[in-house]
């Protein structure tokens, strides 16, 4: 049975300290006993993450993880019931964290190390699915040969994910700049590191925490991996697992919008990693023409333009164009 929390209880094996203002904690029956060599650590806002769980639940080793989801300030209560019911019918330990209110991606993922009982942490979006029944397996296998706290990405894929015309133009940008193989992304580990399937032992998340300072949505993930590499051994593996929530264009080129100073933070705080990329360069660009907002306009227009009327590669083209004009627009603000 599921129960709710209303004082941190040591039958939960919660850490003492675990419940803050605001937050309700459900756990499954497998929650108290367990003694979790991995911990799933899943920061959701608005979305069930019933899929990743039923996928989770398939996999080898559950008994030697635990799963934690944490719904940061979602405030709807058929959702957090909906999950309940998902936490309740995994087959391993599991709890779910709701929260009053949002705090963010960051402030979310710290939560989330506070609450976990293992020292290797796996960061799992919720609209994420493992590609491979021995996805925990994998990541157990090869924490257990590192001699030094490392960190461990496993990759990105759209292999269990479906192209459609609402989602084209999201999949063809997924699949040129994230869908990358292991060999590529360790070419240049820090800059790679992509925080919906990336597994972190304790130490380093104690040492370089996610930077609260980035609000909302974008970029964090690159900053805390360019960090993370100035100390600690990056290591990518194949070990995908699929991205299910691809956005519309009018939703992809909104997040694009809002995540601006995101984006200059992470740009002006690592200039040796970012100042090089083809992004940084055409934003800092479009930052000095005049007609910048006549660019934006006109490339956001073609990015949503019909996918039976405009081919995506030229719908992906205005769309790299919109996001560099919508940073540029943004430069001075934030540097």
């Amino acid at each position: 049975m599921i129960a709710e929390l209303a004082m941190p209880d040591p039958d939960t094996h919660m850490p003492t300290s675990a419940l803050q203002t605001g937050e309700t904690h459900d756990f499954n029956d497998c929650w108290p006993a367990a003694t979790p060599e991995l911990s799933v650590l899943v920061p959701t806002y608005k979305d069930s993450a019933d899929r990743l769980l039923q996928a989770l639940g398939n996999c080898t080793d559950t008994s030697r993880v635990e799963v934690i989801i944490y719904d940061d300030g979602s405030a709807d209560p058929e959702l957090t019931e909906h999950i309940r019911k998902a936490v309740k019918a995994f087959t391993g330990a599991a709890c779910l964290v709701t929260c009053a209110e949002n705090k963010g991606r960051s402030a979310g993922r710290n939560r989330l190390q506070d609450l976990s009982r293992s020292d290797w942490l796996l960061f799992l979006d919720a609209d994420m699915v493992p590609d491979d029944p021995k996805f925990l397996t994998n990541y157990l296998e090869v924490s257990a040969t590192q001699t030094l706290p490392a960190l461990i990405v496993g990759g990105f894929s759209l292999n269990q994910a479906h192209p459609t015309p609402q989602n084209e133009l999201h999949w063809a940008q997924s699949i040129r700049s994230e869908c990358l193989s292991a060999a590529l992304r360790n070419e240049n580990p820090g800059r790679f590191v992509f925080t919906s399937n990336v597994l972190a032992h304790r130490d380093i998340m104690t040492n370089v925490a996610f930077d609260p300072a980035f609000n909302g949505w974008g970029w964090e993930d690159v900053d805390w991996g360019i960090r993370v590499a100035q100390t600690y051994p990056v290591v990518h593996i194949d070990n995908t697992a699929t991205h299910l929530g691809l956005d519309t264009p009018n939703t992809l080129m909104g997040k694009y919008a809002a995540s601006g100073p995101n984006f200059w933070l992470v740009a002006n705080r690592h200039p040796e990693s970012m100042s090089e990329t083809p992004l940084v360069k055409l934003a800092s660009l479009l930052s000095r023409i005049p007609g910048r907002s006549v660019i934006q306009s006109m490339s956001r227009t073609l990015a949503a333009g019909p996918s039976w009327l405009l081919p995506v590669s030229l719908r992906l083209a205005a769309l790299k164009l919109y996001r560099a004009a919508v940073y540029g627009g943004t430069r001075h603000d934030h540097c």
